[in-house]
Order: structure tokens, then C-alpha cells, then sequence
């Protein structure tokens, strides 16, 4: 009996790791979805100041400032949660960026591994996990094997 008991706990144990880590997978395909999403608004930010801009110096006309400015705060807003956004998949990821040479690094170095700096600790980040609903915790029951003869 002690076996099943065993093998329950490590079933336990496989489930609750393996649901972590398809949540964590699912949550950073939201992220990197999202980031590519404000790119591409930002791309096409810079195509329509563009275009703006030629269509009026084409046509003579005095460059609308307000206009541009309203699209340059736009991608300064997109650039902002892109950035907030890395952050948060660097977290998940359970790493961080060196402060001063860029390189990845665990969450709990103290020092860069690449040019020694020392880091600052990292405060521990809470993210919100979106907890799939309807579901239960897999059950491992005895079996006996009751052949007929």
C-alpha cells in the first residue's frame, strides 16, 4: 500500500508542475502576442506620419504638428507597454536583464556572469495566473486484477 501511496504523491507532484508550466507557456504566448501586436501598431504610427508628412510638403502645405505629435505620444504609449511587457515575460521566465551590460540572468544572481557587476535584488513580481475553471486534480486509485479463469 505504501507503493500506491507513493506513486499517488509523485503523480500529485508531476500534475501540479505540469500545469505550472503550461501556464506559464500559455501566458507568455498571450504576452509575445501582445507585443507583437503594439509593433505592429507602431509600424503603422510611423507609416502614417510618413505618408502625412510627404503628403503635405508634396502638396505645399505647412506640416500638421498636432497631428504628428498625437501619433508620436502613441508610440511612446505602445513602446512603454512593450517595455512592461518584457518585463513581465522576464519574470515569468524567472530571469532578469544585467543592469549594466544587458546580459540574461537568473532572478537570484547577485552578479552578472558576464561582466561581474553587481545586481540589484528583484523584487519577487506577482503575476496573476489565470486559473482554467472546471477542473480537478487527477485521482490514483487501486486497481486489482480480477482475471477469469
Amino acid at each position: 500500500m505504501d507503493f500506491f501511496n507513493k506513486l499517488s504523491k509523485k503523480a500529485s507532484e508531476t500534475y501540479k508542475f505540469t500545469k505550472e508550466k503550461a501556464s506559464n507557456i500559455s501566458e507568455e504566448l498571450k504576452i509575445k502576442g501582445r507585443i507583437n501586436e503594439l509593433k505592429q501598431k507602431t509600424e503603422d504610427l510611423y507609416l502614417e506620419i510618413g505618408k502625412t508628412v510627404y503628403t503635405e510638403l508634396k502638396d505645399g502645405k505647412t506640416v500638421a504638428e498636432e497631428e504628428i505629435l498625437e501619433k508620436c505620444d502613441k508610440i511612446s504609449n505602445s513602446n512603454d507597454e512593450i517595455s512592461k511587457l518584457k518585463e513581465k515575460l522576464l519574470s515569468i521566465r524567472k530571469v532578469k536583464t544585467c543592469s549594466n551590460c544587458g546580459a540574461k540572468l537568473d532572478a537570484d544572481d547577485l552578479f552578472c556572469s558576464k561582466c561581474g557587476k553587481e545586481q540589484p535584488k528583484v523584487e519577487n513580481v506577482e503575476v496573476k495566473k489565470e486559473e482554467p475553471q472546471n477542473t480537478k486534480e487527477a485521482e490514483v486509485i487501486e486497481v486489482t486484477n480480477n482475471e477469469e479463469e
